[in-house]
């Protein structure tokens, strides 16, 4: 999951309920990043439309969404 990769909580996940994101939202990855410890999972920050920004959550309860192309 790279920066700038659009994403939404994975269906079930709980921690989209704690952060109060709407299913379905899509969002985009402001950052990934490890923590120090080796084997620490990876994280990012995501920021949404509705203007709520998460966090530091677990990259594994994210799923990227597809960008559709639209040509003119």
């Amino acid at each position: 999951m790279d920066r700038g990769a659009r994403v939404k909580f994975k269906t079930g996940s709980k921690a989209r309920a704690n952060w109060r994101v709407l299913d379905g939202m899509a969002g985009l990855v402001l950052a990934r990043y490890h923590g120090m410890q080796p084997g620490t999972p990876e994280r990012v920050d995501v920021v949404f439309s509705a203007g709520v920004i998460v966090w530091g959550e677990r990259s594994s309860e994210f799923e990227e969404v597809p960008v559709e192309h639209k040509l003119q």
